[in-house]
């Protein structure tokens, strides 16, 4: 995460972040201009509409705090929306009173994924400021996690069957093919039994899992546990010495293309 000028001056009530997301542009803005998905972000209970001079309402009962404005403007298709921001019911409300600051995102399309602005201005002191820096950056990165894993988890449900299906193919040349749509060309491989750099290479490595095991066959077991681009994945393998249970760590871009794969037998 960057600051985009805000309070790094120590001196501005101004506070202007940007974050790099692994995840495509429409998820995350899902995450922004919805309530369900802004109620994620800031792991409140938040209601608004997108339409200018909707009231926006964000109530966080853990902590005794209302947050409440309205949305000044939305453009979807821009991926902008700006909207006021202050304290109907809290700690803060005498000096932050609602609607008394304004809050605008900005989502931006990337290579890597996309970049997500924010911009939060009107603050009444350097010290709201300094506090409202140091929770936009967690909340940012929550929006962070929850749109990668949402998009993550669809990829590595197309990417993982392949991956499973690959290791169970004998003819090494339909197992390439296999092998190219669901990893990168220079995917790592590593466990107890093996170092692979290169399709190619665990192209031939699954052959000797073949060759030296007949009939041996592993599947996934369970659902994938997905954080920040990573993801562990359980297995059960069965072959001629019998039955073994274990997880591979997955290193994957938001699409599901596997990047890299550690192995660990065991539960």
């Amino acid at each position: 995460m960057t600051d985009a000028g805000g309070v790094g001056n120590g001196q501005a009530t101004v506070v202007e972040l940007s974050i790099d997301i692994e995840a495509t542009a429409g998820t995350v803005w899902h995450f922004i201009s919805t309530p369900a998905g802004f109620s994620a972000m800031m792991q409140g209970q938040v209601a608004f509409e997108t339409a200018p001079g909707s009231a926006f309402r964000a109530e966080f009962p853990a902590f005794g705090t209302v947050i409440s404005g309205e949305v000044v403007s939305c453009d979807l298709d821009g991926r902008r929306m700006a909207l006021t921001w202050g304290t109907e019911l809290g700690p803060q409300a005498a000096d932050f009173p609602a609607a008394s600051s304004l809050v605008e995102f900005q989502v931006q399309r990337t290579e890597a994924g996309c970049q997500v602005g924010l911009r939060h201005s009107g603050f009444p002191s350097v010290r709201f400021a300094h506090e409202y820096d140091s929770g936009w950056r967690f909340h940012l990165g929550r929006l962070a996690l929850n749109a990668n894993r949402t998009d993550l988890a669809r990829g590595l449900q197309r990417t993982l069957a392949g991956w499973f299906a690959a290791w169970n193919d004998p003819d090494e040349h339909t197992r390439l093919t296999t092998l190219r749509a669901c990893c990168a060309e220079d995917v790592e491989f590593q466990d107890d039994w093996a170092v692979a750099r290169g399709v190619e290479r665990l192209n031939l490595h699954i052959t000797n899992c073949h060759r030296f095991m007949p009939g041996w066959k592993i599947e996934s077991t369970g659902d994938p546990r997905i954080c920040r681009g990573e993801a562990m994945v359980g297995w059960r393998s069965e072959g001629p010495t019998g039955a073994t249970e274990g997880h591979n760590h997955v290193r994957a871009t938001y699409d599901g293309t596997i990047l890299r794969v550690a192995g660990f037998e065991g539960r």
